[in-house]
């Protein structure tokens, strides 16, 4: 098996990707809600610096990040079990199994974690993010090899 640039990059992100959502689970629920605020205060000042006239919750900052967390990781698993197997559909149960494993790690994690905890809610959520990750990467595939089959 040959390894190109391609490859060696999207395992990485996708490694870089898991690490970030576990290093986020480890954090204590002080730092954790900090982070949150600082994120939410951000997006907020940018909606109010637009002339918008509403602010967002945290509640739907910490699920918005909980969702692009694992929608970025369904986009790299994906791309990494294509670029090493080059097939779609007949590896998708792999970036789907993990898809649902490392939400469960995650949770399980937060157990641990100071001032946290685990919802079975936030996996559905986590594994929902990957998933629809997952299906956009692999209909881009599915379009793309139509086009050129086309052409």
């Amino acid at each position: 098996m040959r390894l190109n640039l391609k490859k060696i990059v999207y395992l990485i992100v996708t490694i870089l990707v898991v690490m970030f959502i576990f290093y986020n689970s480890i954090q204590n629920g002080e730092s954790s809600s900090n982070a949150s605020t600082t994120v939410l205060n951000f997006i907020n000042n940018i909606i109010n610096s637009i002339g918008l006239n509403f602010k967002l919750e945290g509640y739907f900052i910490r699920k918005l990040a909980h969702f692009v967390e694992f929608f970025t990781l369904g986009v790299f698993l994906m791309l990494t079990f294509e670029a090493f197997t080059n097939k779609i559909f007949s590896i998708i149960g792999f970036p789907m199994f993990l898809a649902i494993f490392i939400p469960v790690i995650d949770e399980y994690i937060q157990i641990y974690s100071d001032g946290r905890t685990s919802s079975v809610k936030d996996v559905l959520l986590d594994f929902f993010g990957a998933m629809i990750g997952i299906i956009i990467v692999s209909l881009f595939f599915v379009l793309n090899k139509k086009i050129k089959n086309k052409y």
